[in-house]
């Protein structure tokens, strides 16, 4: 997590590398955090480190504890199938604002990031996956141009990858699999077939979500 800072919007930026390190699972679930550790660890004063654990509470990433400090949010089998419950009726709706609103270059373009996909999982790289994944279906969140919904769903992103590096290693086999169960979703919107998209998507989410929620270490 230690990198060198630019000098401007200093607390987003330790914002963004406390998250990428929760997300990652550097930072586990329990682990202490405090202002004074990190301002140190970054050469700042403790101010932008303040208001960045004030975005992490505000994000759910961290819980503050008064008179014990500032700890990594744990994540619960509750917690992990409402995160894909919500989703599960929040994303059709984006997916059918998204191919409204589709040109001919947005098929295009999303027809690139699925082929990202595709090459990261050839290469079975778990960091450029979920990323190619999360791109793929933030395009399609930013297209349905909904500014409510597309708030909500940085921060069910944002969850979903904490327990995608918690688990993907260990509940995908193939990586394969996972990038190509996304083609039928492509294929349905680039012929701006709202239903089949939405019905590939719910075989895309419920995929996952029954391999996530096999991990039986999440009920503890």
């Amino acid at each position: 997590m230690g990198r060198l800072l630019k000098q401007d919007s200093l607390a987003d930026q330790i914002y963004h590398l406390i998250k990428d390190s929760i997300i990652k699972g550097e930072l586990k679930p329990g682990d202490r955090i405090t202002e004074l550790d990190i301002s140190t660890k970054h050469g700042v004063s403790q101010a932008p480190v303040r208001e960045a654990f004030l975005r992490l509470n505000e994000d759910g990433m961290v819980v503050s504890m008064r008179h014990k400090g500032t700890f990594v949010s744990n994540l619960s089998l509750k917690d992990i199938k409402e995160i894909y419950d919500f989703r599960e009726k929040m994303e059709p709706l984006a997916i059918q604002l998204a191919i409204e609103n589709a040109k001919e270059q947005d098929k295009i373009n999303l027809l690139s990031l699925f082929e990202k996909m595709v090459e990261a999982g050839e290469k079975q790289d778990v960091d450029l996956i979920r990323s190619a994944d999360v791109m793929f279906h933030t395009y399609i969140y930013k297209l349905a141009n909904h500014s409510f919904m597309y708030r909500i769903w940085e921060l069910l992103s944002a969850r979903s990858n904490r327990v995608w590096y918690l688990t993907s290693q260990v509940y995908f086999d193939d990586f394969n699999e996972l990038t190509q169960i996304h083609k039928p979703i492509v294929d349905a919107f680039i012929q701006k077939d709202t239903e089949r998209c939405i019905d590939a998507f719910t075989v895309h989410l419920e995929f996952v979500k029954n391999k996530i929620l096999s991990n039986r270490e999440l009920e503890k």
